[in-house]
């Protein structure tokens, strides 16, 4: 550690935060959403707090990891992405809604956005499902 560095425990301070109940509503839609709420967690370009890892998300679309796997490996990089990305998770975390949207435009429950967001109910924010049209 240099000098200055700050020790920081990532398990200890994430669970403090996580404590923190938020009043946060995540929605999901299409790519064609245009909502100043809209956060791209695209495969290409998406939200880099919360787009897993390239190799993540090939690795559990081509069946090399099963959904539990994927979900651990998910949630480790969010909880590291919360650390490093302290200001877009505040920023997030602040907000009233959110609509997660991303490029598959997959139905039920296969896009990685429902990972996101069985992430985020750690924070004690609410699924509203998925809105239907591009604008809202």
């Amino acid at each position: 550690m240099g000098a200055g560095a700050i020790p920081i425990n990532i398990e200890e301070a994430f669970k403090k935060r996580a404590k923190s109940k938020h009043k946060l509503r995540v929605y999901t839609a299409d790519i064609g959403y245009e909502g100043h709420d809209r956060i791209d967690v695209s495969f290409h370009g998406g939200q880099a707090a919360l787009t897993p890892p390239k190799h993540l998300q090939l690795d559990y679309k081509l069946g090399r990891k099963n959904e539990k796997e994927f979900q651990e490996a998910f949630f480790a990089f969010l909880e590291d992405s919360f650390i490093h990305y302290q200001h877009t998770w505040d920023n997030i975390l602040a907000s009233d809604r959110i609509v997660l949207v991303c490029s598959c435009n997959a139905d039920g429950k296969s896009c990685h956005r429902h990972f996101i967001i069985k992430f985020l109910k750690k924070f004690g924010v609410v699924d509203r499902g998925n809105l239907k049209g591009s604008h809202r």
